[in-house]
């Protein structure tokens, strides 16, 4: 890949078949069986309210935000906005430095 962004996303798919081009003696549908049981498992621990981190990756946690007043940016009427539980993520510094690097030239797209 070059030094501009690519507009490409990757799908689940696409790690499936990564995961069995790696592994010569796994059949694609244990890849694809593998990576489903590595998020399956990644769900279920944001959901019991774990951290999730995986080591030059980043880190899941789940945060509770309070209840706030807000406002319908439609009609501009204030609204409260109910308390909730988000998954934020915060990105290992060995994938910092990996995205970094890959400069975007000026007047090139984001």
């Amino acid at each position: 890949m070059d030094a501009t962004v690519s507009k490409r996303t990757l799908t689940r798919g696409d790690i499936a078949r990564a995961i069995y081009a790696r592994r010569p003696g796994l059949s694609r549908k244990d890849a694809s069986a593998l990576l489903d049981c590595a998020l399956e498992e990644i769900l279920c621990a944001l959901a019991r309210g774990e951290d999730v981190r995986l080591r030059n990756f980043g880190a899941f946690r789940v945060r509770c935000k309070n209840a706030r007043p807000g406002r319908n940016p439609k009609t501009g009427v204030a609204a409260l906005v109910t308390p909730r539980r988000v998954v934020v993520f915060k990105a290992a510094l060995h994938l910092r430095l990996a995205t970094a690097s890959r400069a975007v030239r000026p007047g090139s797209p984001p």
